[in-house]
């Protein structure tokens, strides 16, 4: 269950989720503080647990693979597509997940 907390946090985090394409998210990645979110979590979620320092959920998912940096092989296949991509600041990180509808 969310504290009052977590749900303002993610109501807020909710409405700064903005789309890039991977140009635009190349500054992030030099700097390597560009992380890759699994699809099957929920973006603000992610950086609900980073703003409030829950290491456990964070490292649970690195474990688990859900949270990456960028493969070689990913870089290439975005650069040649031209994907677009939904994206998050907690600073000093920048957390994406692929997107495939309309840009609003």
């Amino acid at each position: 269950m969310k504290t009052q907390q977590e749900r303002q946090l993610h109501e807020k985090l909710s409405e700064e989720i903005n789309v890039a394409t991977w140009k635009g998210l190349i500054p992030d990645m030099l700097t390597r503080s560009l992380f890759l979110v699994s699809e099957d979590l929920d973006l603000a979620d992610v950086g609900v647990q980073v703003a409030l320092d829950n290491t456990a959920a964070v490292k649970g998912w690195i474990d688990a693979g859900k949270l990456i940096r960028p493969t070689q092989e990913q870089i290439t296949t975005w650069e040649t597509m031209g994907s677009l991509f939904r994206f998050i600041i907690v600073q000093p990180f920048v957390f994406f997940q692929e997107f495939e509808g309309p840009v609003c």
